[in-house]
């Protein structure tokens, strides 16, 4: 038996939502990366919450692969990730005020991360199905929400040092 053809929208779709994968899966990475190298308490809790929320975004977006036809999502972050992780551990080691550099990492992350919803949000010529977009809207609020608060974090760090 043939196997359908695929859809442009279905293609483009799965796309998106692998590339969305791979970066929560980055930032689920460097969140639990930098609560273990964290010096203060609050900011290791502050990153593994973050850390545990990028999980379940995770899933999230695997799941609506398998809804949308992809048999076995892929859950593994990108080459840049994982340096951007190696980044972290060897600027916080360097640093003499590595919780702050920590805090700047991680607002570089959020920039990627911010961009890529926006960009996987951005008007298509073939709409996403409303099914993803409105994950992808809600995803994107948690996105911006924890970019302000490690902002907000950095800049408290800044003003202190």
């Amino acid at each position: 038996m043939a196997t359908p053809p695929v859809s442009p929208a279905r293609e483009e779709a799965l796309s998106g939502l692998q590339t969305l994968i791979s970066i929560n899966y980055d930032a689920q990475e460097g969140f639990a990366t930098a609560a273990q190298s964290a010096t203060d308490p609050g900011l290791k809790q502050f990153f593994t919450e973050y850390a545990l929320e990028r999980a379940t975004m995770t899933a999230d977006l695997q799941l609506l692969e398998r809804q949308h036809g992809q048999a076995n999502p892929d859950g593994d972050g990108t080459l840049m990730g994982t340096l951007h992780r190696t980044w972290i551990n060897l600027r916080s080691g360097l640093s003499t005020d590595s919780d702050l550099a920590l805090l700047e990492e991680a607002e570089r992350g959020e920039d990627a991360a911010l961009a890529a919803y926006k960009n996987a949000l951005a008007p298509h010529e073939i709409p996403l199905p409303r099914s993803i977009t409105s994950v992808l809207e809600r995803h994107l609020n948690l996105v911006k929400r924890a970019h302000d608060e490690v902002r907000r974090r950095r800049d408290a760090a800044r003003a202190a040092a």
